[in-house]
C-alpha cells in the first residue's frame, strides 16, 4: 500500500483519535519508509505521533549519523518508547511499555516542559506527555 494511502486510512475521520502509534517489527529498520509515513501523517493533520523501537534513543541517534532519515524521524515524532522487550522484566512494565527497561521519551514536549539542554524528557512510564 502506498504511504500516502496508508496515512489517509490511518487518519480516517470516521474513527476519532488524538494521534497515531507506530509499532510492530522494527519501524526504524526501514527509515526512509518510516519518514515518508511520518511526514504524510503530519501533512494530513496528525497532531501526535508515538513510535516504539527496540533500539534505544542513543543507538538511534548514532545510526542517524549515517542514516539521515532516522534523525528526521526523531526530530518529527512526539514520543519514542525505546528499548528491547525483555520478558524477564515484564512484571515492571507500565501501561505504555512492555518491560521495565523501556523508556517513554517525550521528544517534542510542550513549551513549558522543554529541557534546557535539548535532551529528551523521560516521562512517567504510565502516561507520556503529548504536546
Amino acid at each position: 500500500m502506498p504511504v500516502d494511502r496508508l496515512a489517509i486510512e490511518l487518519l480516517d475521520p470516521g474513527h476519532p483519535r488524538d494521534g497515531v502509534s507506530i509499532l510492530g517489527g522494527e519501524p526504524f529498520a526501514q527509515p526512509d519508509g518510516l519518514l515518508a509515513l511520518v511526514l504524510a501523517l503530519r501533512s494530513g493533520g496528525c497532531r501526535h505521533i508515538l513510535c516504539y523501537s527496540g533500539y534505544t534513543y542513543e543507538a538511534l541517534r548514532r545510526q542517524a549519523g549515517w542514516q539521515p532519515a532516522i534523525r528526521a524521524v526523531l526530530d518529527e515524532i512526539d514520543v519514542l518508547i525505546d528499548g528491547p522487550y525483555v520478558a524477564a522484566l515484564a512484571d515492571g512494565a507500565g501501561p505504555w511499555t512492555g518491560s521495565a527497561n523501556q523508556r517513554v521519551l517525550t521528544l517534542k514536549p510542550p513549551p513549558a516542559h522543554t529541557s534546557t539542554d535539548g535532551a529528551p524528557l523521560v516521562t512517567d512510564r504510565s502516561s507520556p506527555r503529548l504536546p
